[in-house]
């Protein structure tokens, strides 16, 4: 039988004493009961790697998805034409086999085995069969002088059906950079400069604009390695705003100081764009500032 006990009694502080020291002894008892059963828990588990139908590139699902919306394999066999001499592959197909890797950060066409031996790969790009490196780097060999233009064509059919969605855009911004890409081997225009990951390696040294407000690509050049980052970059600028629809009135251009140059300056004001690219302070700039 319980009764009625004041909350500033003693017996109520007796009470609420008690309790504390009950749920604490209680706490400690199942903890104790818990941890002399885990002792024993990590020999009872068994690791196994059975599962046939798993795969680290599951992601590759969402791009694969991203592919047939565009309807890309349409795209690329439609136009790319190119002399096949394999019947085994398509041109669309070998093209596929060697985006897929690229944008899984495979660079090196000898790494490309991994996804040979990989049956969820090829069910999720509904490729036949993964081609071999020999067969891609002959691919390669036939696609490179026509491939260039057709593919540039291509992009820019794709491009332009992009930036029209949802509307047209009016301001644009360039974002113009520059990258080095390290080489093995004998390639052309391979030449050794400053490279930050592979010092003493040859490498490409290509340009490349991007839209700085959708990171779309827009245009890039493929340049040796010991090119200078300015090079080129007036070309690539043309090529860029060649691309731009009418309804672009806003034209911004944004770049580091390998690309501060007096042409380029001049061919930006005369597309009354605005710039801002940063420049060593010269005697004649230290004149003009205030």
């Amino acid at each position: 039988m319980l009764g009625y006990i004041s909350s500033n009694s003693n017996e109520s502080k007796k009470f609420q004493y008690y309790r504390r020291q009950l749920c604490v002894f209680l706490e400690t008892y199942f903890l104790i009961r818990f941890l002399g059963q885990m002792k024993y828990g990590q020999e009872n588990l068994q690791i196994s790697f059975s599962g046939k139908n798993l795969t680290h590139f599951g992601g590759l699902y969402l791009l694969q998805k991203f592919f047939q919306k565009i309807n890309l394999r349409y795209l690329f066999s439609h136009h790319l034409r190119l002399g096949q001499r394999n019947n085994r592959y398509s041109v669309a197909e070998e093209t596929l086999a060697l985006l897929y890797p690229i944008i899984l950060g495979l660079g090196r066409i000898e790494t490309f085995h991994l996804l040979k031996h990989n049956g969820v790969f090829q069910y999720l790009t509904g490729l036949p069969a993964y081609p071999n490196p020999t067969t891609l780097r002959r691919f390669l060999l036939r696609m490179a002088p026509p491939g260039l233009s057709q593919l540039r064509k291509l992009h820019d059919k794709m491009l332009w059906l992009m930036i029209r969605k949802p509307g047209l855009p009016k301001k644009v911004i360039f974002d113009l950079d520059s990258t080095v890409l390290t080489l093995y081997g004998n390639q052309e225009l391979a030449a050794i400069d400053y490279n930050p990951t592979k010092k003493g390696r040859p490498s490409y040294h290509p340009v490349l604009c991007f839209n700085g407000l959708t990171k779309d690509y827009w245009h890039g050049e493929l340049r040796a390695g010991d090119t200078h980052a300015s090079t080129g970059v007036l070309e690539v600028l043309r090529e860029s705003f060649g691309k731009l629809p009418s309804s672009v009135k806003v034209k911004i251009i944004r770049g580091d100081k390998g690309f501060y140059s007096h042409r380029t300056i001049e061919y930006q004001e005369s597309e009354k764009a605005f710039f801002a690219i940063v420049a060593k302070v010269t005697r004649p700039i230290k004149r003009k500032l205030p």
